[in-house]
């Protein structure tokens, strides 16, 4: 991995270390809190994928879209759910480490637990961590395979709110999936654990209770 990834990494990442410890049912002395509680809000992004280790991915194109639906347990205590869909494609049509696979569409259903932190009414920090299950379909030019396997996650987005219900925000995702494809030993790695990360933008839909 390069520098400028590590150090992009650890920007993204660092508000995430800073904020794990703040795990009381009250917010932050520091945190916003809106006039009408926070209920749901729902998400859409779009991303591009970059493979941060020796994997089969690395080969590949990847970019993709995401749906994500979050619950406030408490002011700054969210638990929700997502889909990601990331597609890619062949690059420079190289089958030496690919065999004839010129497409990967992976699909990938997880949960997650999340941080919000409102520094102001505009303003927002949203890390999560989760896990998840992740479907690659690959594609030959004569035949066409599953395989399944696992995933963990940390997310972090910084946001923007226009008012009560619009928001955008910007994304990096860290996702590591853990394949189940049977292949000689001396190739388990390149092809069964796979590190992505994934830089994007999205936008919000928020909801209140007006009721408390």
């Amino acid at each position: 991995m390069s520098s400028a990834i590590k150090v992009f990494l650890i920007a993204i990442f660092f508000p995430l270390l800073l904020t794990a410890q703040d795990t009381l049912s009250e917010p932050h002395r520091h945190q916003y809190v809106a006039t009408d509680p926070e209920t749901v809000f729902f998400v859409g992004e779009f991303f591009r994928g970059y493979n941060v280790n020796n994997s089969s991915w690395e080969n590949y194109s990847q970019s993709g879209f995401g749906l994500d639906f979050n619950w406030f347990v408490f002011p700054f205590l969210t638990i929700g759910g997502q889909y990601n869909f990331m597609g890619g494609n062949l690059k420079e049509e190289n089958i030496n480490n690919t065999g004839s696979i010129n497409r990967i569409n992976s699909h990938y259903f997880g949960l997650h637990l999340g941080y919000y932190h409102a520094f102001n009414k505009e303003w927002n920090l949203h890390s999560l961590a989760g896990f998840g299950r992740v479907q690659n379909g690959s594609r030959a030019p004569d035949s066409r395979f599953t395989e399944d396997g696992n995933s963990l996650m940390l997310r972090s987005e910084l946001g923007y709110r226009f008012d009560k219900t619009a928001a955008i925000f910007i994304k990096a995702t860290l996702r590591w999936d853990r394949m189940d494809v049977d292949t000689p030993r001396v190739l388990d790695d390149y092809f069964n654990k796979h590190s992505l990360l994934l830089v994007g933008f999205g936008v919000r839909l928020h909801l209140q209770n007006p009721n408390g």
